[in-house]
């Protein structure tokens, strides 16, 4: 997320290397971030000597829930391949419940929303 919304920030295309330094992260751990990133279009890459990354989508449109899910794992772990107590598939049900609200939480703010956050703080969105 401190990715994206630097990157909004920069408006023009940044080297990983440079995203790296900023953020205080592991060049190949912004690789790989990056990577996800723009299998799922909310970056653009450009290769060679001068190529760098920039957002493809305007950060009004990328949602908090998008990166989530860009950068989340889809698999889950069934209940059924796990030693039964007997009460997976009721806390299945918790935990399925408690991800639809958090990621329906997280589809009402944008990269937008956080970078006018940065700006005033006190200010609240959606």
């Amino acid at each position: 997320m401190r990715t994206l919304v630097w990157m909004a920030e920069q408006k023009t295309m940044v080297k990983s290397n440079h995203i790296a330094e900023v953020i205080g992260e592991d060049p190949t751990f912004v690789l790989k971030i990056l990577a996800k990133l723009a299998k799922e279009d909310l970056v653009k890459a450009f290769g060679g000597r001068y190529g760098g990354y920039m957002l493809e989508k305007d950060p009004r449109s990328i949602t908090v829930l998008q990166v989530y899910q860009a950068l989340g794992s889809s698999e889950k772990t069934p209940h059924w391949t796990v030693q039964s107590t007997g009460s997976e598939l009721f806390i299945s049900l918790i935990i399925s419940k408690a991800e639809e609200k958090f990621q329906s939480t997280l589809a009402n703010y944008t990269i937008e929303d956080i970078l006018l956050h940065k700006e005033n703080p006190t200010s609240t969105t959606s």
